[in-house]
């Protein structure tokens, strides 16, 4: 279970990449000063002059992580194809855990005093639309997870998840990774209060970062990135339908995951080039 557990934040990188799909790659990057604009200022609620400012440090941020973040997320996309070929071993799979981690630290790191200056001019009231904008998400998953399509939304996830992950999943393993979602035993409540202390955790984070405290806000923001114990009972689940879903793979499935990868590997080398 420990390497299983491993594999999973193994390919959680790809969530590192921020976009849903290899073949939206080149387009999500190279668009993501404007994309991440849109989405700060929803939670944000920005003036224009602060619009400008968030545009002009995401394009500082982007070109730094063109130039110097995307030649290791190569590297470790070459570390984990060189780990599936062989037969994964646990030690390289927390070097690879760790790798990622150190990825997310680092732009982290960097976007810390690049985000510092905006932050520092929010109102009260830009404060308080955060937190709103936080509630009302966490009143939206709530609503969700507890009604009658909550098994469902589940498994529509956890298929894309896996899809992200691995590529394109044959029709019985879909099948089967949608049952297994729709079984999981949920605790709504447990959940929701994980979230909330997560959302409190980021606001703090922020404010730390606004006050230039930029070491304790990056803590602060990789530690929201762990589960929480609360979370522990549902996430063991997962792991275990991860588990025999990847204990079924057959040669086919795993020469599709390795094209998936290279096809990976190939976009961040070309969005690299493209300095």
């Amino acid at each position: 279970m420990r390497l299983i557990k491993r594999l999973v934040a193994l390919l959680a990188l790809a969530l590192l990449l921020g976009v849903a799909g290899c073949s939206g790659l080149t387009l999500a990057y190279n668009q993501l000063p404007f994309l991440a604009g849109l989405w700060v200022d929803g939670y944000l609620d920005l003036d224009r002059e602060q619009e400008r400012l968030l545009k002009t440090q995401l394009q500082t941020w982007q070109a730094w992580h063109r130039r110097e973040e995307l030649p290791q997320l190569v590297a470790l996309l070459d570390q984990a194809q060189a780990a599936f070929e062989g037969g994964v071993t646990p030690d390289e799979l927390l070097a690879l855990e760790r790798g990622a981690r150190a990825s997310m630290e680092r732009s982290l790191q960097h976007a810390a005093p690049l985000a510092a200056p905006l932050l520092a001019s929010l109102q009260p009231a830009q404060w308080q639309h955060l937190q709103h904008r936080l509630d009302k998400k966490l009143d939206e998953w709530r609503e969700a997870q507890s009604g009658p399509d909550g098994a469902d939304e589940r498994a529509d996830k956890y298929v894309k998840s896996l899809t992200l992950w691995l590529g394109s999943l044959d029709g019985t393993t879909r099948r089967q990774a949608r049952a297994d979602a729709q079984a999981w035993r949920v605790d709504v409540p447990a959940l929701a209060q994980a979230r909330t202390a997560r959302h409190a955790q980021l606001v703090v984070a922020l404010q730390a970062w606004a006050h230039q405290d930029y070491s304790g806000g990056t803590t602060l923001l990789m530690r929201n990135t762990l589960p929480q114990p609360i979370e522990k009972p549902y996430q063991d689940q997962i792991l275990a339908s991860v588990q025999k879903l990847l204990n079924g793979l057959n040669t086919k499935q795993r020469e599709g995951v390795r094209r998936h990868w290279a096809d990976w590997r190939d976009e961040l080398q070309k969005l690299q080039a493209a300095t």
